[in-house]
This record gives structure tokens, C-alpha cells and sequence, in this order.
């Protein structure tokens, strides 16, 4: 990113008039498919969100308006910046505006009406709220108003339940897209267990399984602490997409047990801490699904490819041929990206947000 030149918010327009025509007999070319307005507060995940910006435009080149709230009860002030990000290279590099905004203090609340004439008419809006949308800040409602897909990271919240509960909320007094972030980064291991588990004989190892273990890093980062929230949504999807009925949750520091009725008997979701530095943080590293008759499958990352899993079928008299599925390599903003490409609000999706609601999790 390059560095913003301030100007005062009357001036933003005249100063990006200025820097592309400074471009201008250069290979830089200006391109927009849509408005991506970004809102966090100004702590350690800052500088994370602004990265999955950059990724963003690598992708699909937007105007980016950023905005970093600062939360000191004792400041107010409003800066504006203008600069351009570069995206995609080739004959002509792509090049995409970016207006920031610094906020604090009672000058928040201008902070809709001072986009407003920076959002390019008859492109979509997608809004990306990195906070928590359980705490009051009546600034969120405000933008709302202008976009048509909401993207929210459940990673901001320490309450999952209170999280999933505003999210359907706010689908339903503004009646727009949701998203959120840790949904899309599950989205590799949601196709991989319907394509496994597609037909109607392999269905029936589901209404089989006496336990399903679900292993996890909770090795945490500047950026991410709460990892155990992909795992909670994995089973969450399937019990759901099963029709199984919640009986309980048992927690304890290490692991969390939830049991289902499937109506022909309980199964029970154990759910694992491992710790590895070099894989994200709250990635799933292994799903293993056991029978009533000890039939096993097993899918597992190879440590040393992450993006590579290996599925082992076993029963206790024998062990089929490993299977290999290759996943999309991780990468910062990935997520934001295929929440993105995805119209519409997921079904499955708000099934889980019902399901995660009612829980009591600590």
C-alpha cells in the first residue's frame, strides 16, 4: 500500500483527480467492479484488515474506503487520506483507489454522511464489519443502509451465541446479504465432506457414527485468538444438514463434547486442541468419523503440504488405498474473496446461526 496523502475531506475527489493524472503515459490503468467499505477499530487488527484489502483488489479491482475507529474517550478528530493500491499485474498493472478515513470521538458519527459522495453510483457495495457486531455502535445500522452484502468475521467476538444472534437480527430488520468470514474458511472441508458423503450408502455411516472427532490449532496469533470457531460451525453444519437434535455440551479447558440424537440412538462431536505454529490459526487439521461397527474414515492434513488431506477408509479387518484432495492454499484475505464471488445469504449458513444461538459456550 502506499502511503495516503491527507487532505481534508472536501478535497478527496480533486486529490485522486490529481494522483491519476500524474499516471497518466504510464502502464497504470484504473478499474472498479464494486465499493468494498472496510470499518475496524484501531488495535492490533488493523493492519490485518488492510491486507485482505490488498488481496481483495488482487482480485477484483474496487475502489477500497477504509475506516480505522478510534475508541480513546478522550480524542476527537476526523482525518482523511487518499492513495491507490495496486493490484493485478500484466501489460497494464491494475491500480484501484483507496480513501481512509481516522476517526474518534464524537466526529464518528459523520462518518456515513462523509462517504456517502464517495460510493460509485450503480456498482454493488460489499461492507466488511471487523468488529464485534454485539457491542452498540450505531454507526454499523448507518452503513448498512448503503450496501448490499454484509460481511461480518466471528473471530472479532468473545460470545459465538450473542454473535450468531445479532447476525440474524440484522438479516432481519435490514433484510440485505450476510456473510461471514469463518463460514467461507470452512467452505474447502464443507465440499469435501458432501462429495465424500454423497450418496445414500455413504450417508448412512452419519446415522451410523457413534463419534465424530474434529481436531483443530488453537495456536493463536496477533490476529486470531478465538479458534475454536471453525470447528464449532463444521459440526454445527452437519447436524444440522442431518436433522440431528441437540442433548448437550459439556466443555472443559482442552475439549468440548456435543451430543446429538439422530433418532435411531446418540452421537457425540469431540472436539480437540492441537497446537501448530505454522498452520492458521483455527484451521481444521483432521475430521475422523467412527461407526457403530468401527468403520473409520479419517481425513487428515499433511503437515507438511497443509493444502494436501489424505482420507483413510478402515475397518478393524481392513484399510483401503489412501485417497488425496488437494485444498486452495491459505492465504490472507482468501475468505473475504470467496464471500465475494457468493450471492445471496447462505441457507445453510443461517441454520447454523440458529443452531450456535441457543449454546451456551465459554
Amino acid at each position: 500500500m502506499s502511503i495516503p496523502t491527507f487532505v481534508s475531506p472536501a478535497n478527496i475527489e480533486t486529490e485522486l483527480t490529481r494522483i491519476w493524472n500524474s499516471l497518466q503515459g504510464t502502464n497504470k490503468m484504473r478499474a472498479c467492479l464494486f465499493n468494498l467499505i472496510l470499518y475496524t477499530n484501531k488495535n492490533s487488527r488493523s493492519g490485518y484488515i488492510r491486507t485482505i484489502a490488498q488481496k481483495v483488489i488482487e482480485k477484483f479491482p474496487s475502489r477500497v474506503i477504509l475506516i480505522s475507529a478510534d475508541d480513546d474517550p478522550m480524542v476527537d478528530y476526523l482525518k482523511t487520506g487518499v492513495s491507490v493500491l495496486a493490484g493485478a499485474k500484466g501489460e497494464y498493472d491494475i491500480v484501484c483507489d483507496l480513501i481512509e478515513i481516522e476517526v474518534a470521538g464524537a466526529s464518528k458519527v459523520r462518518t456515513p454522511f462523509l462517504i456517502l459522495p464517495h460510493i460509485l453510483p450503480d456498482l454493488p457495495v460489499y461492507l466488511v464489519w471487523a468488529e464485534d457486531p454485539t457491542k452498540d455502535d450505531p454507526i454499523s445500522f448507518q452503513l448498512e443502509k448503503f450496501a448490499d452484502r454484509l460481511i461480518f468475521d466471528s473471530e472479532s467476538t468473545d460470545n459465538l451465541s450473542k454473535f450468531a444472534a445479532s447476525l440474524l437480527h440484522h438479516k432481519e430488520i435490514s433484510n440485505i446479504d450476510i456473510a461471514d468470514l469463518n463460514w467461507a474458511r470452512l467452505e474447502s472441508w464443507r465440499d469435501l465432506l458432501s462429495r465424500t458423503f454423497y450418496t445414500e450408502d455413504r450417508l448412512q455411516k452419519f446415522e451410523d457414527a457413534t463419534i465424530i472427532e474434529i481436531a483443530y490449532n488453537a495456536e493463536e496469533s496477533a490476529f486470531f485468538c478465538h479458534t475454536r470457531i471453525q470447528s464449532i460451525y463444521l459440526q454445527a453444519w452437519l447436524s444440522c444438514q442431518l436433522n440431528w437434535k441437540l442433548k448437550n455440551v459439556k466443555q472443559s479447558l482442552e475439549t468440548m463434547l456435543f451430543t446429538y440424537d439422530k433418532g435411531n440412538g446418540d452421537v457425540t462431536f469431540e472436539i480437540n486442541p492441537v497446537r501448530y505454529s505454522h498452520l492458521e490459526p483455527g484451521t481444521i487439521v483432521s475430521f475422523t468419523l467412527t461407526t457403530k461397527t468401527e468403520e473409520r474414515f479419517s481425513f487428515a492434513r499433511n503437515l507438511k503440504f497443509p493444502h494436501q488431506i489424505a482420507m483413510d477408509i478402515s475397518t478393524p479387518v481392513k484399510c483401503d488405498i489412501p485417497i488425496q484432495f488437494i485444498f486452495a492454499k491459505a492465504e490472507s484475505g482468501a475468505a473475504l474473496v470467496k464471500e465475494i464471488c457468493h450471492k445471496g445469504t447462505s441457507s445453510h449458513y443461517l441454520k447454523v446461526l440458529n443452531l450456535v444461538k441457543g449454546l451456551t459456550l465459554c
